[in-house]
């Protein structure tokens, strides 16, 4: 269970302690985070703990709890799930609700700002300014959020704010260069997609802190949904640039099939634990012609065969983006269950 939450170069350990409790060390590739161990009285908890301390993915942790769990708890394991640290159950659907939307405008700005540094400005020239008034509109309304919510976060949360907060005046700073074709398409999606993960660790903290046990399967349904839009986004992004500039390459192949890989196996979570209206408007959402067009796309580019794509750079954005966008509104859905 640890290995399949640890980052690529992290390592772990765990044992039992001489007085029955549950410790979990955590070894980072990133020396100046040092070694740290929790302990709890479950491996659950521990690794909850770890959570917390940013070294392991919740949602990745609740997916493997949930699974060994088999929806309810294991034998032997009589210890009830923590409840939430901090009684507030209109938490978790504000801070998603935020921190989504604020995830959808950064994920178009990323794939419109990487074509255009690939086209040298030529495709979406006229709309970047635009969209990164939405993106500074959504900015501003997660901070109103911070403001207005910050004492009663705990450390992780807060440190998260700070982190995404840091990483969003990088990228606001950084435009400027693009503008001027002073940075590369592959450097502006590793700098978006860097600020979008530490917007994503919110809402593994949030499901940590402020999902109740019984509602944490649909919580979890709406963090991974999440993953799973910014798997398709960074594919959006680094496909769509490869298009602009001619140019796609067997590194962009071999991104492509661990993206789409990835894809799948977020919404297969989704699909185990979402509640069941949620479920079906994603079985439709998969099952419509657009998606189907899109996979097909997915198959020419995993091929080789890119020449056979009808469609160039920014009719792959359009093309990406309205499934992108079905998966938003799933994901409206999905917390539309949690706030009930």
């Amino acid at each position: 269970m640890l290995r399949f939450c640890l980052g690529p170069d992290d390592s772990g350990s765990i044992e039992v302690g001489d007085d029955g409790a549950a410790l979990v060390t955590i070894f980072p590739a990133e020396p100046s985070l040092g070694v740290r161990t929790f302990e709890a009285p479950t491996f659950d908890g521990a690794m909850r703990l770890a959570v917390d301390a940013g070294l392991l993915k919740a949602a990745c942790v609740e997916k493997q709890i949930l699974f060994l769990e088999g929806g309810g708890a294991r034998a032997g394991d009589a210890t009830p799930a923590p409840a939430p640290r901090r009684h507030r159950p209109d938490m978790f659907p504000k801070l998603m609700a935020a921190m989504s939307g604020l995830l959808h405008e950064t994920q178009n700005e990323r794939g419109m700002s990487a074509i255009a540094a690939a086209s040298s400005g030529r495709i979406f020239r006229r709309e970047l300014p635009r969209q990164r008034e939405r993106t500074d509109a959504r900015r501003d309304r997660l901070a109103s959020l911070w403001r207005e919510v910050g004492d009663g976060l705990g450390a992780s949360l807060t440190g998260r704010f700070d982190r995404v907060d840091r990483c969003l005046r990088q990228l606001v700073a950084g435009r400027a260069e693009i503008d001027g074709g002073q940075t590369p398409p592959a450097a502006v999606v590793e700098a978006y997609t860097r600020a979008n993960a530490e917007l994503l660790g919110i809402g593994d903290a949030a499901l940590v802190a402020y999902a109740s046990a019984d509602n944490r399967p649909n919580a979890l349904a709406c963090v991974v949904l999440l993953y799973a839009k910014e798997k398709t986004g960074i594919e959006r992004a680094r496909i769509g640039a490869g298009l602009a500039a001619q140019a796609i390459s067997d590194e962009d192949r071999r991104a492509l099939a661990a993206l789409t890989s990835a894809r799948s196996s977020y919404l297969h979570v989704f699909s185990a634990t979402a509640p069941r209206p949620a479920e079906q408007l994603l079985e439709r959402a998969l099952a419509s012609a657009s998606y189907e067009q899109l996979t097909h796309m997915e198959d020419l580019l995993l091929a080789g065969r890119e020449t056979e794509i009808d469609v160039d750079a920014r009719g792959w954005f359009n093309a990406v983006s309205r499934e992108m966008d079905h998966l938003g509104e799933i994901g409206t859905a999905a917390l539309g269950f949690v706030g009930d």
